[in-house]
């Protein structure tokens, strides 16, 4: 007992006391935005916030950040596991927009492989981790066939929806007495509706029938400020506890609705560039802005409750925007009609192993850590996320783990000297299925990249192995797999060893049911 009893005293006092110089981690994700939308990128739509971000001091703005995977759910695992996304069985998307309706047939990391948030639960020193938004990752009741939601994940709140959710009025399809208060935009109508349009809220109930209960009034006229309220709310509940959390957005994926004032201020030109756009752009545009408005909310939350200085905030999108460009990757001046987002000088877009499809938007910032503020060629990913926390807090994978593949790398090089670069390193990205004659298939090492067979290819001339030097053609114009065949074999021959990598993962660690 004279031993016992003065830890669990210390277990008892608040937190300043023991915390103060505790690290946060906040991972702000928006959905469906590329590379080329936001202001300080030369983006149409007003981000004053995001901007900010990006010029403040103790900023890093990463020119080659890259999103794990080229669709959503894969991405969203890389974040959590510091994995790709195939090692741990999530090798597309699913559709269902609700529990209320469907079940996931969807087995995120069976063998629950190790995550962020477990990462912050070993450090102990009263952490706490949620996920708010978009999670696509499994099915929320714990009684489903396959139970993946962020609780079965080592999260300890959540407030998030199933999968994708309209950007405007969310929920208001989830009874008929809300169905009147529902903006539709410019689609004039319910989409993305899988099978029904319900898109609610859930978050833990250990008294509900299935472990979770859902939002039981409509979300409002704005998804993203439902979110960073949402967050502002946990973290005064927090009582300054240091934390982990996952802000997954909706903006700016199908179905994208601006309010009503958001798109006549874009029109205006009063928060986006001058100029005449349809109602798809202006739908568009107006979700960037009030994402980015959300994203200063958040940023202001974290300086009102003393937070901002010593968290560690990554932002990013999940990969390119929306919308193929056949048969060789590059849009038409008229592809904005229908698909606004902007890859930038990119080739390809989400979906693509062409760098439109996975370079992403990315900022790191830590004001604690990072003095002034830079800007970095450095290649960094979401994989890396988990390794970095790990670093920082210096805690390790469980034993049983410890031999699994680790796809990420910490950064805290690149945070302690930001005019640092990175050793180089195998990064690979596929397309539906994990099989190594998919002809849809990317491979990184160093400034080499091989491309085979990118989404919006459908032209011979582009389905064979491609090469591209992206120090001096990031645009990927020019194949020098004819002028340096060493160089094809030797990464095509990396490809094959990452790949039989990957594969013993997906069969022997995670053990997929679902190849």
């Amino acid at each position: 007992m004279v031993v016992v009893f003065p830890v669990l005293l210390l277990a008892l006092l608040p937190c300043f006391a023991l915390c103060a110089d505790q690290p946060s981690f906040l991972f702000i994700l928006a959905d469906d935005i590329g590379w080329g939308d936001f202001g300080y990128n030369t983006g149409i739509a007003n981000t004053p916030n995001l901007d900010k971000l990006a010029a403040s001091d103790g900023a890093i703005r990463l020119n080659d950040f890259h999103s794990g995977g080229t669709v959503c759910s894969p991405t969203r695992a890389s974040v959590l596991t510091g994995r790709t996304p195939f090692r741990d069985c999530v090798f597309y998307v699913y559709d269902c927009s609700d529990p209320t309706e469907c079940e996931p047939n969807f087995p995120f990391a069976p063998n629950r492989t190790f995550t962020v948030a477990d990462a912050v639960a070993a450090a102990g020193k009263n952490y706490q981790s949620g996920h708010f938004g978009k999670w696509h990752l499994g099915s929320f009741y714990k009684n489903s066939k396959y139970w993946s939601s962020p609780i079965k994940h080592g999260f300890t709140f959540m407030n998030s929806t199933l999968e994708v959710a309209p950007t405007a009025t969310t929920n208001c399809n989830c009874k008929e007495e809300w169905k009147s208060s529902c903006i539709y935009g410019h689609d004039k109508g319910p989409t993305h509706c899988n099978p029904g349009c319900c898109f609610n809220y859930w978050w833990k109930d250990n008294e509900a029938e299935h472990g979770v209960s859902n939002l039981t009034n409509p979300v409002g006229q704005d998804d993203s400020i439902y979110i960073a309220d949402a967050f502002k709310n946990y973290l005064q509940s927090l009582n300054g506890d240091p934390f982990v959390v996952q802000l997954s957005f909706h903006n700016c994926h199908i179905p994208f609705i601006g309010t009503e004032q958001a798109r006549q201020e874009c029109a205006s030109g009063k928060t986006c560039k001058s100029g005449q756009y349809n109602q798809a752009e202006l739908d568009y545009y107006a979700c960037m802005n009030e994402f980015d408005a959300s994203v200063g909310r958040v940023l202001q939350t974290l300086t009102d409750l003393n937070y901002r200085n010593n968290t560690m905030v990554w932002f990013a999108s999940d990969n390119g925007p929306e919308g193929n460009c056949p048969p060789l990757g590059h849009c038409g001046p008229l592809h904005s009609d229908f698909f606004p987002g902007m890859a930038g000088p990119l080739r390809g877009r989400k979906r693509d192993t062409w760098e439109g499809g996975h370079r992403v938007p990315g900022i790191i910032s830590w004001p604690a850590r990072i003095k002034g503020n830079h800007e970095s060629n450095a290649t960094v990913i979401t994989h890396d996320f988990l390794p970095t926390v790990m670093d920082i807090l210096q805690v390790e994978r469980p034993a049983a783990q410890r031999d699994w593949a680790l796809d990420g790398t910490s950064i805290l090089p690149l945070v302690n000297n930001p005019s640092s670069t990175l050793p180089p390193r195998g990064l690979g990205w596929l397309f539906t299925v994990a099989n190594p004659t998919s002809p849809t298939k990317g491979f990184r090492y160093g400034p080499w990249k091989l491309v085979h067979g990118s989404t919006s290819c459908t032209l011979d001339e582009c389905n064979k192995p491609l090469l591209y030097n992206l120090d001096t053609d990031m645009e990927e114009k020019h194949d020098l797999a004819e002028q340096q065949p060493e160089i094809l074999k030797a990464i095509q021959a990396n490809f094959t060893a990452w790949y039989e990598s990957v594969k013993h993962s997906y069969m022997v660690e995670s053990r997929c049911p679902n190849l």
